[in-house]
């Protein structure tokens, strides 16, 4: 009888849309195969930083009360998906609050090692960032691939239109 105070409006799943083409673009197999990203749990928790990393810093270029909390609720999504995840891996109770902290910090030192780089087009310092954050432990690591990677997509997140976002619509590159 009351359903219809309990539905959720179609403004509350555009966030959830977004953040599914972020976690699905993460989770793109030419990620690990071509640029020696690890296939591991932690290199797939990377890739879906990273990609909600590009995101938000997209949203920042807007910088309007929606673009904030259209990023917010993204993150919070993320944040959640973490905390979801590290107990899905048997993370015991006490310590997910501290793993999930170790892992969104993580997040935030991606803005501090990719933006002035990305803004400035440096791409031998994104080159050797991507190499130290992501490519430490790979056996066939292509930092310069995925720094290219990562000014394409910042690139291209920057050519869409906002309006398309507020309507759950995200597109990355298409790798071949």
């Amino acid at each position: 009888m009351l359903s219809f105070l309990f539905k959720k409006s179609k403004s509350e799943t555009i966030p959830q849309q977004l953040y599914g083409s972020l976690m699905a673009q993460a989770r793109e197999p030419f990620l690990y195969a071509d640029f020696g990203v690890p296939d591991s749990v932690m290199g797939r928790f990377d890739m879906l930083a990273l990609h909600v990393y590009l995101f938000a810093r997209r949203l920042r270029s807007v910088d309007s009360e929606v673009s904030i909390a259209l990023s917010q609720d993204v993150f919070d999504l993320f944040v959640a998906d973490v905390e979801r995840a590290l107990r899905e891996l048997g993370i015991g109770d006490t310590t997910v609050p501290k793993r999930k902290k170790k892992m969104v910090r993580s997040f935030y030192g991606q803005i501090e090692d990719f933006d002035k780089p990305l803004e400035e087009g440096d791409s031998a310092v994104l080159s050797e960032r991507v190499n130290t954050r992501y490519l430490a432990e790979s056996q066939n690591p292509d930092a310069e691939a995925l720094a290219n990677y990562m000014f394409e997509s910042a690139k291209s997140l920057a050519e869409q239109p906002f309006e398309n976002m507020l309507k759950g619509n995200l597109a990355f590159l298409e790798q071949q």
